[in-house]
């Protein structure tokens, strides 16, 4: 099962990452550094926002519906009622505080940066049906909901820049169209895979929260970690710094694209299984797998930095490569931290993940205060793959602490049947045996 969902999970990943290309490629030749920064900033925040307000809700539907699926009725319904509450109190208290975090920006971007809020309850919703789909291992509808918006956006800028007309002002009502209708697909798939009936339960949402709210500090330090440097970087830097980076971000995190589809799948998967000692097998594989696919990409990406950056979007994004080169080392570790953390949540430790992912947090925070004004955008991204690392030590030995497993022996000793196949076979045949 496992072999499957990952698979899904990574054509969507795969084919989110063509169209993302094709939205930087045309944006950077369109905008410019500059004027993708200035894009950046403007959608940045709504996101940020709308994984605030869900206080940890869509894990904890992904972990209940793996456990009991006949909650989906009472999920469902609350999921409805707290967007519309939730939601739109965002929106208004996005609207009093974004704006003093973008630093100072040209009256045509606060204004994008207001409307784009509107985005908050389409993508806090979003992610709530997206842990039902999840939940239940539809993930082939999920991934469709969350494909559908990068739909709209990689052939909706190529067309504008064909028309000479793709600004940031058109290049984020794009984004808004194609939120949108990500989120209704999103209803859509759930209505028509689940079934739900209107019930709601407070019960239900205090069970809900009691699991999320354990996982939500790590959330939060998660996001931290994965996007403080560009928070950081769009309140402190300017427009072309920003739109430096982000190039190089987006670039690095092609990367993680496999190893991210096995972590995703891996949570329902540890969740719903019988056996443990299999599921600890899986979750040891899973994380091997990662290690190899990164060793196997660095090199050649390392040394093609430059050619890259200048091939795909021109001279004036090479001055990205040392900040590129770092990202893809981060990018490495990250990817195993998360098929890690992962296994916590799915073996019903969300504190410890928390734990790892807070840490991560915090020591990227410093790093950025410290290399951040000195290296600049190289420097932030020395200090993301410090905070990474942070996440991999902590979360890897809580993992083999609290399964009274050994590292090497257990974990990261490379083994014969690891390598047969690339894998997806002998994963799907090994999950069988877990279930």
């Amino acid at each position: 099962m496992i072999a499957r969902s990952a698979k899904l999970i990574f054509i969507t990943d795969v084919t989110i990452l063509i169209l993302t290309m094709i939205s930087s490629l045309v944006g950077a030749r369109a905008l410019g550094p500059a004027g993708r920064g200035d894009l950046f900033v403007v959608v940045v925040w709504p996101p940020v926002i709308a994984m605030l307000a869900g206080l940890g809700l869509p894990t904890a539907y992904r972990y209940w519906m793996a456990k009991e699926p006949e909650r989906v009725s009472k999920l469902f319904s609350n999921a409805v009622i707290y967007t519309m509450i939730v939601g739109v109190t965002s929106i208004l208290v996005a609207d009093l505080i974004v704006p003093h975090l973008v630093g100072s920006r040209s009256p045509q971007v606060m204004t994008l940066l207001r409307i784009y809020q509107i985005n908050i309850p389409a993508a806090l919703f979003l992610n709530l049906m997206r842990g039902l789909l999840e939940g239940t291992r539809r993930f082939g509808w999920a991934g469709a909901a969350r494909l559908l918006s990068f739909i709209v956006q990689g052939p909706g800028f190529a067309i504008l820049w064909l028309l000479g007309n793709l600004t940031v002002r058109t290049g984020a009502y794009t984004l808004i169209i194609g939120q949108t209708a990500s989120t209704l697909l999103g209803l859509f798939a759930v209505w028509h895979q689940l079934r739900p009936r209107w019930e709601p339960s407070w019960s239900e949402l205090k069970s809900s929260m009691q699991y999320g709210v354990r996982d939500y500090p790590g959330i939060v330090a998660d996001f931290t970690t994965l996007r403080l440097d560009q928070l950081m970087l769009g309140a402190m830097a300017s427009n072309v710094a920003i739109g430096l980076y982000v190039t190089a971000v987006r670039l690095s995190e092609m990367t993680t694209l496999a190893a991210d589809a096995i972590a995703d799948a891996l949570m329902p998967e540890v969740a719903s299984s019988k056996i443990a000692s299999r599921a600890e097998l899986l979750c040891a594989r899973s994380l091997r797998l990662a290690i190899y696919m990164h060793l196997l990409l660095l090199p050649p990406l390392w040394l093609a930095a430059p050619l890259i950056l200048k091939i795909l979007f021109g001279q004036s994004f090479v001055p990205a490569t040392g900040a590129f080169r770092w990202l893809l080392v981060a990018a490495g570790v990250w990817s195993c931290g998360s098929i890690v953390i992962n296994a916590l949540r799915g073996f019903g430790y969300p504190g410890l993940s928390t734990l790892a992912r807070f840490a991560a947090a915090l020591v990227t925070g410093i790093g950025l205060v410290v290399l951040l004004p000195r290296l600049g955008i190289t420097g932030a991204a020395i200090a993301s793959l410090i905070g990474y690392s942070v996440m991999l030590m902590i979360a890897l030995i809580g993992f083999i602490k609290k399964r009274q497993l050994h590292l090497w022996e257990n974990c990261l000793r490379p083994q014969r049947r690891d390598l047969l196949v690339p894998n997806w076979r002998s994963l799907m045949g090994f999950s069988t045996t877990v279930r």
